[in-house]
């Protein structure tokens, strides 16, 4: 069985060997990574916000890392940390707060 199911990909693979790859069609893709500038820009925006994590109190910190970064939900979170909800939503809205406090100091314009 597995013989036949080889040969059958083979066989396909010879049949669309001579394809002719449109030009027209080739030029209208667009390359996924971006221009040099932009993709600097992004790299120096990721470090500003690293930067500004890690001036965050600890339970900020802790709160929006598994928030945002291991997309947990509230209750998850409560349940790990070991407080309420309500608890957990208001520590991340200080830590929203404060995070956009830094980045603006930072020069960051928008994150």
């Amino acid at each position: 069985m597995l013989a036949i199911a080889r040969n059958k990909v083979y066989s396909a693979f010879r049949r669309h060997t001579d394809a002719q790859l449109d030009e027209h069609f080739a030029a209208t893709i667009e390359d996924p990574a971006g221009d040099p500038e932009s993709e600097l820009d992004n790299k120096d925006r990721s470090a500003a916000v690293r930067h500004c994590l890690t001036s965050l109190s600890p339970a900020h910190r802790e709160i929006i890392d598994l928030v945002y970064y291991h997309e947990m939900s509230v209750e998850d979170v409560a349940e790990i940390v070991g407080i309420p909800a309500s608890t957990v939503k208001t520590r991340m809205h200080y830590a929203r707060n404060r995070l956009a406090e830094l980045l603006k100091d930072s020069g960051v314009a928008s994150v």
